[in-house]
């Protein structure tokens, strides 16, 4: 399989998309918001008519039906491993695409057997973060016990705070040094090809980008989604829809929502970045000409097939 990584807005859909016409590919998708039925803007989900150049699998196939939403990243590497293995069945190549590294890794290597979910326990730690400083009192908590974790997780990702502290508890054991036990596990046959560009560029194809999105309709697509969901609902939290939320909570302008859509949309690609750089046989491709990635690109998957 190949795998399409780099920070967002990097290009990523579109290589993917062409080395799937390419090669009689098939894309999937390891973007966790881009699972979801009705959060497209936001998510800067393939619209219906690229999805009809070459299948497309694993979008839309969760709803946001309630803040206990199941479906998570051991789920999601067992779906994709039977999706992948059925694409190969068919002779073509499954090209991985998307920006949930963790979904990817899950796919790939496989995660351990960590403790269950405890709805019980999480109820109690949803009333802490229900509080006025409740999120914060729980990150503050989270990098006490597992420093690693506090630095990755921020404190408005509560479902991660949450999942982490009751991995902790109930193990006794922080959700970091499960994490790890996966690195040593037989890890999947693929070729992993990275996008990069110079940070300035990334920067201003992010702003761009952001206002774009803003300019197609995200506070109404929210809006729309908030009546068929929970505001507790994971997607709801995250970059895009958490600000379009506020907006339409008269909590915040839609001036001040761009703005910091925009700086969060840069800390996730820098934070995808650093992810990446930790990651073994990687290759690397400048995507500043898209042409001569791609090209670079259709070389590197010839030398090892």
């Amino acid at each position: 399989m190949i795998v399409i990584a780099g920070p967002t807005g990097v290009g990523k859909s579109d290589l993917a998309l062409r080395l799937a016409e390419t090669l009689g590919g098939e894309i999937v998708n390891y973007d966790s918001v881009q699972i979801y039925r009705g959060f497209d803007i936001g998510s800067a989900k393939p619209s219906r008519e690229v999805r009809a150049r070459v299948p497309h699998h694993l979008f839309d196939i969760v709803d946001a039906t309630d803040e206990f939403n199941t479906f998570n990243a051991a789920d999601y590497g067992r779906l994709a491993r039977s999706t992948c293995d059925a694409i190969a069945a068919r002779g073509k190549i499954p090209i991985l695409v998307g920006g949930t590294f963790f979904y990817l890794r899950a796919l790939l290597s496989g995660l351990p057997e960590m403790p269950g979910r405890d709805e019980e326990l999480r109820g109690r730690l949803r009333r802490i973060a229900r509080t006025a400083r409740g999120p914060a009192r729980l990150h503050r908590w989270l990098s006490k016990i597992d420093p690693q974790s506090g630095r990755k997780i921020a404190p408005a990702d509560r479902h991660r705070v949450e999942r982490a502290l009751e991995v902790w508890i109930r193990s006794g054991r922080p959700i970091s040094s499960w994490e790890r036990e996966s690195d040593e596990t037989v890890a999947l046959n693929a070729l992993k090809l990275a996008l990069t560009v110079e940070r300035p560029r990334l920067v201003a194809a992010l702003n761009a980008r952001v206002e774009a999105m803003y300019a197609a309709g995200l506070i109404d697509e929210t809006r729309a989604l908030l009546e068929r969901f929970p505001c507790d609902a994971r997607p709801f939290g995250t970059i895009g829809y958490r600000e379009a939320t506020r907006v339409i909570g008269g909590e915040m302008t839609r001036e001040a929502a761009i703005e910091e859509t925009k700086r969060r949309t840069r800390a996730y690609a820098k934070r995808q970045m650093t992810w990446l750089r930790s990651e073994r046989n990687v290759h690397w491709l400048d995507a500043t000409d898209r042409e001569q990635a791609f090209a670079a690109a259709m070389r590197l998957i010839e030398e090892t097939t």
